[in-house]
């Protein structure tokens, strides 16, 4: 059997994961389809064989998917005890979102000639991913630099760094821009985090409309001469535009919520506007504080 990832391509293919969740029908032929996936011997890889309940949930995320199971196990690895995707999964099911208007597009930027993919941390390596949703006219980008990359465990990052960025780029890219379709789903390389995601505050003081006011309202740190000698000349959209492409890139809550108390005083005047960088504050957050099931 093949080990490509298969995609159905019919409009109607893609099973719906609640609705088969709450028809006893639907849920009992998953189960079923699981219990004899867990019966292989070849075509499943060995953290899935004899183990039913893991198929089922492998079953359900292709399911959702719309992809063949067995092509999307062959895909998943145990990592810290937490199954995780493999990065070429997470692209092609970015790929063929139907969120997406467009097909992903890629562009490198810099001297790739000689890169040590391993351990080159070099700004001025980048890729840009864009792509259009679907309802809107323009294309959303994310723009990431080699000295963004964390974990590179994959030997691909020596053979391969353009691509392995790309791929990283593509799925920083969904979690901004189209979260929905990673939503609980993790590549090894994530859950391989020096920093294990237990031990993030998982409570910050903006996780409540309350504590958002308070987050807004505070007093800046910054002493009034400081803020004069960096005066801010951008326009609103620029700030709301700048923020959304910075915030994949902040690690820490502290790091985020500074940015976010900076540009939502800045567009305080703009109810729109400020919608839209609360609305990526909130997924960064859910995201940094997210515990992988």
């Amino acid at each position: 059997m093949s080990n490509d990832i298969a995609i159905t391509s019919q409009p109607g293919a893609t099973v719906g994961t609640a609705a088969a969740i709450f028809s006893p029908e639907g849920m009992d032929r998953l189960v079923r389809f699981a219990t004899l996936m867990a019966d292989s011997k070849a075509t499943v890889p060995q953290h899935l064989a004899g183990k039913p309940a893991d198929c089922l949930a492998v079953t359900m995320q292709a399911a959702q998917w719309g992809m063949n199971p067995f092509a999307v196990a062959q895909k998943t690895h145990v990592v810290n005890g937490t199954l995780g995707y493999e990065a070429q999964l997470v692209n092609a099911v970015v790929s063929s979102s139907n969120l997406l208007a467009t097909r992903l597009n890629y562009r490198w930027d810099g001297d790739w000639s000689k890169v040590n993919g391993k351990s080159d941390k070099s700004p001025s390596l980048t890729v840009t991913v864009s792509a259009v949703l679907k309802g809107e006219a323009e294309p959303r980008e994310l723009t990431i630099s080699m000295a963004q990359a964390g974990v590179r465990n994959s030997p691909l990052w020596e053979q391969d760094p353009r691509q392995q960025l790309a791929y990283l780029c593509v799925k920083r890219w969904a979690r901004l821009h189209a979260p929905d379709v990673l939503l609980g789903v993790y590549t090894p390389d994530e859950l391989q985090e020096t920093t294990p995601r237990v031990e993030r505050d998982i409570t910050p003081p903006a996780a409540t409309a309350q504590g958002m006011n308070s987050l807004i309202n505070s007093k800046p740190e910054q002493k009034q001469e400081d803020r004069q000698q960096h005066k801010d000349d951008r326009g609103p959209e620029e700030i709301l535009h700048a923020f959304s492409g910075a915030a994949m890139n902040y690690n820490t809550q502290a790091d985020l919520d500074k940015a976010y108390k900076y540009v939502a005083q800045k567009l305080a005047g703009d109810d729109d506007l400020l919608a839209k960088a609360t609305d990526v504050y909130t997924i960064r957050c859910d995201e940094l504080n997210e515990v992988p099931m």
